[in-house]
């Protein structure tokens, strides 16, 4: 008979306790135990702290506690599950992500300290192996110690095999002992017996630079006895991957916000577009007016500036809605292709001028650079971040003593873009650690630390680089360098609004206006009646009635988002009754549209008006329109 193949030993099932008053996390947790198939455990639920105690010393592998109970709360809850059980091995699930609360747990012997709100069965299983591992190392530890006195080699071969790095110190600081693992650990800074121990090894996790690269060691001291005399004992382990994940799951989280910002961002725009439109197009016809008048002898010099000023005003406000509405963009926030880095770097200071204008004067010094390969969206986010750290050095109240420059020139094959305040600078101690997540030098409140680290990102997505130079009290620079398209010719972002006319075009037409915007109507009407027959309809379905009366019109101009029959629904419509007018539509969005009208309107591209609409730029597409259209057949 054949031999039976070999089976591989089960998994041990581990004995958990949870000590928890959410019914909820109950249930998460238990889900998350049983998402690992080839782990197995067995959790008893205990939902006050007393009903937990009374359970403790029952022999658990594992207590899983949680920090805010309705008879316990904080570090004391830990210190009541201790005075039963010493040695239990405890892991805190908590919903408070309080780095001074994890330090306390964390001293107070806690194997762990795992938030609820980033919790996944990996993390959590994870924690369960460590922390029955490192009971059982200490465990062991504990019990070779006192079996040394009789037979000291078991002890330093013991130590010697853990996978955890081992270092005794004398009360001195001299190295008594290191282990194997102890030494590879901290590779050119390892310990040498009868020597003070080369490296600053603090309680908790200490960043470290070894062998060129950075690693992340977490460090926990045991007070013991060596050899007879009193000493302490370093346990270090390894935890670069997981802090590395931790900072992932991080960027992920910002990326999310990001995103919401990026959909607030589109819903605030289209908000504001709308009575945006038909502020702009009133103030042409106001304009219009007082030329007329003026052309008639009357006297208008007092309407003139305050006019002027408000079309400025609102040439403004569309453009710092314009600059918001690039965070909003997937294909700006995604896209690699050629950039105007000049034009990103005017939409930055757009957005930043309210910060900007109480504490410096902004120097402009935009060489005509060549095109870079990056993201515009991305980009502007980039410099966004860096105006907003150079507005955020200096004080408000001196603008006159003050200057944010702005520098951009080609060097090579790159675009350099420099920023440079005569803020207060950066100290020498903290210009390694700069683009450290969560480092910060400002107040509290006024930044999270995550800025120059998420610049960095996208610089180096980008292909770039990019670098800091400052000194106390005097000011500093911020380098970014990207490289440049290669074989690019760039189309201007936004062209400069053409100037107002009030001639007659080409010849006279039927305008059909589709908006469910009463104001706009009206603006647009008064825009376009005096040279063309303007007709409106307040919805889509409206649309549809007046064109099954009159089909007679040579331009549709309609908006896409409408609370009664859409602008794509005209225009299937259209196609399916009226095939005719289906070329002779120019559409207008306030933008923050779905995702289905923004696949509509990437494929009709061409025929699109971004509101609010500028004036000159109507009447232009709408000549262009009537011209192409003019070698038709008449329609019946």
């Amino acid at each position: 008979m054949s031999a039976e193949p070999s089976r591989a030993p089960p998994a041990p099932c581990f004995r958990l306790l949870l000590i928890e008053d959410s019914a909820i996390a109950a249930s998460v947790v238990q889900s998350h135990l049983d998402a690992v198939p080839w782990q197995r455990a067995e959790l008893a639920h205990a939902e006050t702290l007393a009903a937990g105690l009374a359970r403790v010393n029952e022999g658990w592998d594992v207590v899983l506690l949680d920090l805010s109970l309705p008879d316990g709360e904080g570090i004391e809850v830990v210190e009541r599950v201790r005075a039963v059980d010493p040695h239990v091995p405890i892991v805190v699930l908590t919903g408070h992500d309080d780095v001074r609360l994890a330090e306390r747990a964390l001293g107070a012997s806690v194997q762990d300290y795992l938030v609820k709100r980033g919790l996944d069965a990996d993390t959590l299983w994870r924690a369960i192996r460590y922390a029955v591992s490192r009971q059982q190392l200490l465990t062991q530890l504990a019990r070779a110690m006192a079996e040394a006195r009789e037979n000291e080699a078991n002890l330093h071969q013991l130590i010697a095999r853990s996978a955890d790095g081992v270092i005794v110190l004398d009360p001195s600081g001299t190295v008594l002992f290191a282990n194997p693992a102890a030494e590879s650990l901290l590779g050119d800074g390892r310990p040498v017996a009868g020597r003070g121990c080369p490296a600053a090894l603090c309680a908790g996790e200490t960043s470290l630079e070894i062998g060129g690269q950075q690693v992340v060691i977490d460090v926990r001291w045991v007070d013991v006895d060596w050899q007879g005399r009193p000493s302490r004992m370093a346990l270090l382990r390894d935890v670069t991957g997981r802090r590395r994940a931790e900072e992932l799951r991080s960027r992920l989280e910002r990326s999310e916000r990001l995103a919401a910002v990026g959909q607030l961002a589109a819903g605030v725009a289209h908000e504001i577009n709308n009575p945006l439109a038909y502020v702009v197009a009133n103030l042409e016809l106001l304009a219009r007016e007082v030329r007329r008048l003026a052309d008639k002898g009357v006297a208008t010099e007092l309407l003139a500036q305050p006019l002027a000023d408000a079309r400025h005003g609102a040439r403004r406000v569309v453009d710092i809605v314009g600059d918001l509405g690039v965070f909003a963009r997937a294909e700006a926030n995604e896209a690699i292709g050629p950039t105007d880095v000049n034009a990103v770097i005017e939409s930055a200071l757009n957005i930043v001028h309210p910060q900007m204008k109480h504490r410096a004067r902004v120097v402009r010094e935009l060489a005509s650079v060549a095109p870079v390969s990056g993201a515009e969206g991305r980009l502007t986010q980039v410099f966004v971040n860096l105006l907003i750290n150079a507005a955020q050095s200096i004080r408000e109240g001196r603008v006159a003593d003050n200057v944010v420059e702005v520098r951009t020139r080609d060097q090579g094959r790159e675009v350099v873009a420099e920023i440079v305040d005569s803020g207060c600078g950066v100290p020498e101690e903290h210009m390694n650690r700069l683009f450290e997540p969560f480092f910060t030098t400002k107040r509290a409140g006024e930044g999270t630390g995550l800025g120059l680290a998420i610049c960095r990102n996208i610089v180096e997505s980008c292909g770039g680089t990019i670098g800091v130079s400052s000194e106390a009290g005097v000011g500093t620079c911020v380098r970014v360098r990207l490289p440049a398209w290669a074989s690019a010719e760039l189309t201007p972002r936004r062209a400069p609004p053409a100037p107002a006319r009030d001639e007659e075009p080409a010849r006279r037409a039927r305008i059909l206006i589709v908006d469910d915007e009463p104001l706009l109507l009206s603006a647009l009407r008064g825009l376009l009646e005096a040279s063309h027959e303007v007709v409106c309809a307040r919805s889509g379905r409206e649309a549809q009635r007046a064109l099954r009366l009159d089909a007679n019109f040579d331009v549709v101009l309609c908006d896409i988002v409408m609370q009664e029959g859409t602008g794509i629904d005209l225009h299937e419509w259209l196609e399916a009754e009226l095939p005719a007018l289906v070329d002779r539509v120019l559409f207008m969005t306030g933008g923050g549209t779905s995702e289905v009208s923004r696949r509509f309107l990437s494929a009709h591209g061409g025929r699109v008006l971004p509101k609010p609409i500028d004036p000159a730029e109507l009447l232009r597409r709408i000549d262009a329109l009537l011209e192409a259209t003019a070698a038709e057949p008449e329609r019946m």
